[in-house]
């Protein structure tokens, strides 16, 4: 019986809702991004200016092993919360980790590398966004943001500008620390 009274309520609530009643702040769609939404967007963009595919293949991981919070986030959501999405992104990023300590891989701030890495920054806050039932638009942009500045400190780490190491320690330094801020972001 108790799950009789509870079914009526909701349909009532949302009957009201047909009516033209406004749902409460906590169930509009597409939801309000709070500071902490952004702040993890921002990072997971970051990470984008670190290493261009780990944000979309951490994002996918979670994705996959979790689901996402919206249930209809369209194809783009259901292709990265796939096995075979997570996995693609996975090796892809994994290709990158290894591909970055070769000698030939052009500079992260010429014109090309810099313009994918913020790309690929805005896409992966656009789908965290999207798969959390926030508009992808402003995730797209905060993680634009945030790959362009994980662009500049990745570079002023990489040239010695900040700590004075060999580049080998701080390039696996910077894999670890893009991967520290991608599972907090997508994971906190």
């Amino acid at each position: 019986m108790p799950f009789a009274c509870g079914s009526a309520a909701v349909l009532a609530r949302y009957a009201g809702v047909m009516r033209g009643d406004r749902l409460p702040a906590d169930e509009r769609h597409p939801a309000k991004s709070s500071p902490s939404d952004l702040l993890r967007t921002a990072t997971l963009g970051f990470v984008g200016g670190l290493r261009s595919v780990m944000p979309l293949a951490i994002l996918a991981a979670y994705l996959e092993r979790e689901g996402p919070d919206i249930a209809d986030g369209g194809w783009a959501i259901d292709a990265l919360a796939s096995p075979g999405g997570a996995f693609a992104l996975g090796l892809a990023a994994v290709g990158e980790v290894v591909a970055d300590k070769l000698p030939f891989v052009p500079s992260r701030l010429e014109p090309v590398p810099l313009a994918g890495r913020i790309v690929l920054g805005g896409t992966a806050g656009a789908l965290a966004s999207l798969a959390e039932g926030r508009t992808s638009d402003s995730g797209a942009l905060v993680g634009s943001v945030g790959a362009l500045l994980g662009s500049l400190a990745g570079y002023a780490l990489r040239t010695n500008r900040v700590v004075p190491l060999p580049p080998l320690v701080l390039a696996l330094g910077e894999d670890a620390l893009g991967f520290t801020l991608g599972r907090w972001a997508v994971w906190h």
